[in-house]
């Protein structure tokens, strides 16, 4: 390979690289997510190219992983950006209701209706996009409807007859299996292949760690700023966040952030301030069985010491208030203390 070629190959990787933080500063400010995981990478990429058209999208994903963050970033990044992003959760609309709610209904069309009728979701967001969140709960009636908008893009209200023609892009999402739901009859067969046309998997958050830690940064800082805080997490309380399973994902992270800050009485919150839940996961549970039997498998003796040591420092210093007080307590000088403090909590302002 001649230089000529490596230097357009360095280029390219620079260009490249730059189109991805374009992304995920997008990501950020359209849906308040911060991804670093490469997993999310892949799906922040899948969701650029297909926001450039009008492909029906189907966002699959447990609950609290940020489905409706992608479904934003899709619609803001498309040329239906200037017009309405609806977002229906149809498990959350009564079931006697929703086909009003979605498509509207004619004056009289059934006792109570408004006597001028109502414009459905569908007809007001004409031009943009409908964001159909858990979409395995829709009633199979109103999936006939909703199959007949994705083929020919016309909707009928309650009680009408006239056609009524929709421009608009459907992005669905759920955390259940559509699958399983079509063996079960709950679930039209032909409606899930005209969702799935691109299908979009949003990973939990427990199989994408590296955005954990970033995840608390922004959350951190925001809830800081709300409630005039400063509280921070200690090196030992982020290891117990990071070894958690998370099964609410991204939603139950930011609400535990939330919950510590509120409810702390220091500026730094210990891994003995957390639920117990989270401090007893597997891999605490692993560390406390090989601590009462002497043996450590897997630490060198030093990342044992510097564990036992983090934790005696931010107990004197939680204790004690102070540096001068805490050093005076652990028989050791000030700077001494001061220096082990820096050197553990280094990234903590």
């Amino acid at each position: 390979m001649d230089n000529n070629e490596v230097t357009f190959y360095n280029d390219s990787s620079m260009e490249y690289d730059k189109e991805l933080q374009v992304m995920k500063r997008n990501l950020f400010n359209i849906s308040g997510m911060s991804i670093e995981s490469n997993s999310m990478m892949d799906v922040l990429r899948n969701s650029t190219k297909i926001s450039k058209t009008d492909i029906t999208a189907l966002i699959l994903g447990e609950t609290g992983v940020g489905k409706e963050g992608i479904a934003k970033y899709i619609h803001y990044n498309s040329k239906r950006k200037d017009n309405a992003f609806i977002t229906i959760n149809c498990g959350a609309i009564p079931e006697n209701l929703i086909e009003s709610e979605l498509f509207g209904y004619e004056p009289g069309a059934f006792t109570g209706a408004n006597k001028g009728g109502k414009i459905g979701l569908f007809q007001l967001a004409d031009g943009g996009t409908i964001f159909l969140d858990e979409v395995g709960e829709l009633p199979l009636t109103t999936q006939v409807k909703l199959l007949r908008v994705l083929q020919e893009k016309q909707i009928e209200k309650v009680g009408g007859v006239e056609s009524i023609s929709v421009d608009i892009r459907i992005i669905a999402a759920t955390n259940k299996d559509l699958k399983k739901l079509i063996d079960m009859k709950l679930f039209r067969e032909d409606l899930y292949y005209r969702l799935s046309v691109f299908p979009i998997v949003i990973p939990p958050l427990r199989e994408r760690k590296e955005d954990i830690k970033l995840l608390i940064d922004y959350f951190t800082n925001e809830i800081n700023e709300k409630y005039n805080t400063k509280c921070n997490f200690s090196e030992n309380a982020l290891e117990c966040l990071y070894n958690y399973e998370w099964p609410g994902n991204v939603r139950e992270l930011k609400n535990i952030v939330e919950r510590q800050i509120i409810m702390n009485e220091s500026n730094i919150i210990y891994k003995r301030n957390l639920d117990q839940e989270i401090k007893n996961t597997k891999i605490e549970q692993d560390y406390m069985l090989s601590m009462n039997n002497y043996s450590i498998k897997g630490y060198s003796l030093k990342e044992i010491i510097d564990k036992i040591e983090i934790e005696i420092i931010e107990d004197a210093l939680e204790r004690y208030g102070n540096v001068r007080t805490a050093a005076k307590a652990l028989q050791i000088d000030p700077s001494t203390l001061i220096r082990k403090k820096q050197k553990y909590f280094k990234n903590k302002s």
